[in-house]
């Protein structure tokens, strides 16, 4: 173990400016092999440490927990090792094929999961199954093993009425007026929702320094504001369902204290918000005397109209900020001037 260190240590403090492209992609490669081989080392070990009881004789009242202290890691990740370790005994020819370096840990454990799951027919397949993901990629595995668990389980009734029973989605408010989403979708549910997003998550363009999860944001979104914007069902109130504001002109000008609040959760929302917002939106708008009498309601109008978009696309063929190429049909008309402003509309801009 001290050579290993030593080994690592002194991988550490080579700088990586003074190796090529060429060295620098052959370290990954071993250096991901030597984490698989560690990775197999501690499943077994914790397996046998486990079946001697070493656990209790540290003081830890499972292995999971031992793990968790040892490896300083989560508890649900020193579970799933713990678990890689009693996958010994269901699947042992993938697990030889994983010390190998036949398979990938990411394989393994999709092995692993299947000799859980299909626990009487696993064995008898078990060597044809190894050999069969040997060659492919993880997604491949996936869904080679998917296919045969519904050749000798059925096409999966009773996991559809799990999934059914399980289906839910959770839409908390948190500090600072930001939502926390957390649910579980069915696999048809799923599939549908990632199609909607990946639709709408061209790649990258250069400079855009956003993470996976905030264009997924992002995503999420644009299929939200286009289902409003074209939506048949109205709401109950008659109208298709959008996110209303309640705002005095003050506050479109970019001053605070006076009226900037969603419409029916009476929300405060601040102004840099409010004017965003407001870039691309319907108005109505409302008249009150001093004692907030209502003395005129006014038609909603948007900030342009579908002929007006049409012929901004047709002059300007692409978005028009600096270095952006993106096709029209990702872009939003935006106001060179703020509508608190003024409604010159001369450019578009992709939301994103």
């Amino acid at each position: 173990m001290s050579a290993i260190r030593s080994a690592l240590d002194e991988m550490i403090g080579v700088s990586d400016e003074q190796l090529s492209t060429e060295q620098l992609a052959a370290d990954i490669g071993e250096l991901a092999f030597a984490r698989q081989q560690v990775d197999v080392l501690i499943a077994r070990k914790t397996r046998n440490m486990a079946d001697r009881g070493g656990h209790h004789q540290l003081g830890h009242p499972s292995p999971t927990a031992m793990l968790a202290s040892l490896g300083r890691m989560s508890t649900g990740l020193a579970k799933h090792v713990v678990s890689r370790g009693q996958a010994i005994e269901k699947a042992p020819t993938a697990h030889a094929a994983w010390a190998d370096g036949r398979i990938s840990t990411d394989q393994a454990d999709l092995l692993f999961r299947a000799a859980e799951g299909v626990p009487d027919a696993y064995p008898g397949a078990e060597e044809r199954l190894v050999a069969i993901t040997e060659g492919l990629s993880v997604s491949d595995t996936a869904r080679a093993l998917e296919y045969w668990r519904q050749s000798v389980d059925g096409p999966g009734d009773i996991d559809l009425a799990t999934q059914l029973e399980r289906r839910g989605l959770s839409l908390s408010k948190t500090t600072g007026g930001m939502r926390r989403v957390d649910g579980w979708l069915t696999q048809t549910a799923g599939e549908a929702f990632e199609a909607a997003l990946r639709a709408l998550m061209p790649p990258p363009a250069d400079g855009d320094t956003r993470t996976p999860r905030q264009r997924r944001h992002d995503a999420l979104e644009d299929l939200a504001r286009d289902w409003l914007d074209h939506a048949n069902p109205p709401s109950v109130t008659g109208e298709k369902p959008h996110l209303v504001m309640l705002t005095d002109f003050a506050a479109l000008e970019g001053h605070a204290g006076g009226t900037h609040e969603t419409f029916y959760g009476g929300a405060i929302v601040d102004i840099d918000t409010l004017r965003m917002l407001a870039c691309d939106c319907s108005i109505t708008r409302i008249f009150l005397d001093g004692d907030s009498e209502v003395l005129d309601v006014g038609r909603k109008t948007r900030v342009w109209t579908s002929a007006q978009r049409k012929a901004i696309i047709a002059r300007d063929r692409h978005c028009q900020a600096a270095g952006c190429e993106r096709p029209a049909n990702w872009c939003d008309i935006h106001t060179v001037e703020h509508l608190g402003n003024g409604y010159r509309r001369r450019r578009r801009r992709t939301k994103g």
